[in-house]
């Protein structure tokens, strides 16, 4: 597989995932709820563990419920008479959501439910790692710039065009994870020539973005706060 081919996989899939985001009021749901869980996470300082656990289970949510609207349209477009067949085909797949929705909200309550009694200002002052910061910072990055896209798209009459997840789009996610990157940097180094250094290549990373004619001058900016205020909300409530 070519590397080109390879990028338009990568991008026709993300691209599903925003449009589901865009278009599915269940998805809108799911990534709504998913959002407050990763957030409620971060403010109770759970262990790797517990990461994991819950990052599996918003992601078999989104998954089911991406498969339950793949075999809807389907059958939506092979047969639009809602014949018994048909009719069991949806519920069942519709049950696979509500079961992956449910076992995430039992998952949910069992790991939350042990810090429930913690003080919220020792939640607030929990210390966390560089590296888990940036972690926690970029997949909030990622979640708000999917949100941008999905929910701020351009208009038919957008010089640039329509955009897609990797190119374009109402927010530059490449301008939001190299400020998110920089600011990072900023809280973690104490390296001037570090700094400076990698400022610049941010500010190249979006400059690339405008001189393609990629992004407008608006969604860089937009992408750039989204990294800087991101990175600096997390590195100031979970100080390394």
């Amino acid at each position: 597989m070519s590397k080109r081919s390879l990028i338009q996989s990568l991008n026709d899939a993300a691209d599903g995932f925003v449009h589901m985001v865009r278009t599915e009021r269940n998805m809108r749901i799911h990534f709504f709820f998913g959002f407050l869980v990763l957030v409620a996470a971060t403010l109770f300082g759970i262990n790797r563990a517990e990461w994991m656990i819950l990052c599996a289970s918003i992601a078999l949510v989104f998954v089911t419920e991406m498969i339950n609207t793949v075999i809807e349209d389907t059958l939506d477009a092979v047969e639009p008479r809602l014949t018994h067949p048909v009719r069991r085909i949806k519920h069942a797949a519709a049950a696979a959501v509500l079961v992956s929705a449910l076992n995430a909200l039992i998952i949910g309550f069992l790991v939350f439910s042990t810090y429930w009694s913690t003080p919220f200002e020792r939640m607030i002052r929990v210390r966390y790692a560089s590296w888990h910061v940036t972690f926690i910072t970029l997949l909030m990055v990622i979640f708000l710039t999917v949100a941008g896209k999905a929910f701020f798209g351009r208009g038919p009459g957008h010089p640039a065009g329509h955009g897609t997840p990797f190119r374009g789009g109402a927010v530059s996610g490449h301008a939001a994870v190299a400020f998110a990157l920089w600011t990072v940097v900023l809280f973690s180094q104490t390296n001037a020539f570090i700094v400076m250094v990698t400022l610049l290549l941010a500010l190249l990373v979006a400059q690339s973005r405008l001189r393609a004619k990629i992004h407008s001058l608006i969604e860089v900016l937009a992408g750039a706060a989204i990294g800087f205020l991101v990175a600096t909300l997390f590195f100031q409530v979970f100080k390394p």
